[in-house]
């Protein structure tokens, strides 16, 4: 029993972990364009880095975890983002900002994949429990990191604050390689081609897609539109467009409802995002709470959707894998072109504001793909049990 809280608790602490540091780079970004002199599209290619790792090593992950085992993969990288963090913080500053934010990341990504199977080996009898505190860390880390950030940088500088989430990286993979057990088992073996050439796949992956590309390019330029309104306001903005939206998210557990089947859960979270971007669009930063709290709404809504397809689709274990693998590695590596291209619209127009043209698309499109997908698959799979 001991053993299992111990181990249940370390699975929430990677999963904070892999999340905290990831959205503390948004908060930070006004600091270090302002210090390192970036332009706004340069500003905005340290996030579009971020998620295009996030996407180029979600595959890699899966393999590596089936050659070289999942705990073991899961201690490499816990290292590594504790160190690739801390290397923010070196000089050059504008070199390690670009490539410690991509390693961080890439780190991030290599370790999902091994823990959805150590989570499904070590708690064959709560799956469910262990997997919802896994998505509790994960969304505590999103929220702490996006919502304390902007306090730390203004108390300790964006260099301290990286510093203090790299120390807690640091604790959480020594607690990690300490307190688990050995474990020489190889996670389950995919088959990325054959997944690749499935239909299936890329339609999931595209609603995957655009929701990425409106969250993180708001999530990048938002501090930049409230920034002059302080910590506290940003802070707050940021707390409707991660947590609020989430909670209420939360409740869909309740309902025997099947959303990520459902055209019209994709539309609504589709125009949603799109209109809360219109309003960031338009400098409404008056109702900067509102709006993101719509983003956020339509965003999560149309994550936690696409993220549920692949175990609704796929007929095994190994298969459900391939198509999770297929989605992020697509999803993530196709919505980076979302933040630098905001920036480049700001550096043409000289207006903060520009840079949400790009969410309102992907809101739109969002929707529009959301309205076919679902309908789609669902006929996919009733001809394939006939």
């Amino acid at each position: 029993m001991r053993r299992t809280i111990i181990q249940l608790g370390l699975v929430w602490l990677t999963g904070f972990n892999l999340r905290v540091i990831l959205f503390a780079i948004p908060p930070s970004l006004p600091a270090i364009r302002s210090e390192l002199g970036l332009s706004f599209s340069a500003t905005g290619s340290i996030t579009s880095l971020a998620v295009l790792m996030l996407g180029v090593a979600s595959i890699p992950g899966a393999l590596l975890a089936t050659r070289y085992g999942a705990r073991r993969l899961v201690s490499v990288c816990g290292i590594g983002l504790a160190i690739f963090t801390f290397s923010l913080t070196l000089p050059p500053a504008v070199f390690w900002v670009f490539a410690g934010s991509a390693l961080l990341t890439l780190s991030i990504s290599l370790a999902q994949p091994p823990l959805a199977v150590l989570i499904r080996r070590w708690f064959p009898n709560g799956i469910a429990r262990a997997g919802n505190l896994y998505a509790n860390g994960l969304l505590m880390g999103s929220v702490l990191g996006g919502s304390l950030s902007p306090y730390l940088s203004g108390a300790i500088g964006w260099r301290g604050t990286f510093l203090v989430w790299a120390a807690v990286a640091g604790v959480g993979v020594v607690l990690w390689t300490l307190l688990t057990p050995p474990d020489s088992s190889a996670a389950p073996q995919i088959n990325p081609g054959a997944i690749a050439r499935d239909p299936r796949a890329w339609q999931v992956a595209a609603l995957f897609t655009f929701q990425n590309l409106v969250y993180y390019t708001v999530a990048t330029w938002l501090p930049f539109l409230v920034k002059d309104r302080g910590p506290a306001y940003l802070a707050t903005t940021l707390l409707f467009l991660n947590l609020f939206p989430i909670l209420l998210l939360l409740a869909l557990a309740l309902f025997r409802w099947q959303y990520a089947l459902s055209t019209g859960f994709y539309v609504t979270a589709g125009l949603l995002a799109a209109a809360g971007s219109l309003g960031l669009l338009l400098g409404l930063t008056e109702f900067a709470w509102p709006l993101a709290f719509m983003v956020g709404l339509g965003a999560g809504a149309a994550f936690v959707g696409s993220v549920a397809l692949p175990s609704l689709l796929a007929s095994s274990e190994s298969e459900a894998a391939g198509f999770s693998a297929v989605m992020f590695t697509a999803g993530y590596t196709l919505a980076f072109a979302g933040p630098i291209s905001a920036g480049a619209l700001v550096d043409i127009t000289g207006q903060v504001e520009m840079a949400f043209w790009p969410p309102v698309a992907g809101g739109i499109l969002m929707a529009v793909v959301g309205s076919l997908a679902p309908r789609l698959l669902v006929r996919r799979r009733a001809a394939a049990s006939q």
